[in-house]
């Protein structure tokens, strides 16, 4: 009786080692991505998020539970300017 018990035991060790080491874990893995703009952005990257023919917003990826998702850092996209005696430079390196 000892004996059964005991194989019994080894077993069922054997098959929950085997079945724990063979399922890969339900977790995103270190590679994950967002779409937006329909472009594959990966986490940690920062866009500005097109909504619709209007909205606009700096979003960053990031990895929320087992999904990636955008988090909002701010309305509205920066954008670059030409200062006034840049431009004037410029004209005339162009000539």
């Amino acid at each position: 009786m000892k004996h059964a018990r005991s194989w019994l035991l080894a077993m069922g060790i054997g098959v929950f080692t085997v079945l724990g080491l063979s399922i890969p874990p339900a977790l995103a893995g270190p590679e994950c991505e967002c779409v937006g703009n329909g472009k594959r952005i990966k986490e940690g990257g920062v866009i500005c998020l097109q909504i619709g023919s209007s909205q606009r917003y700096l979003a960053r990826c990031e990895r929320v539970l087992n999904n990636t998702s955008w988090k909002k850092l701010s309305d509205g996209c920066p954008t670059a300017q030409m200062s006034p005696r840049t431009a004037n430079a410029t004209a005339r390196v162009r000539g």
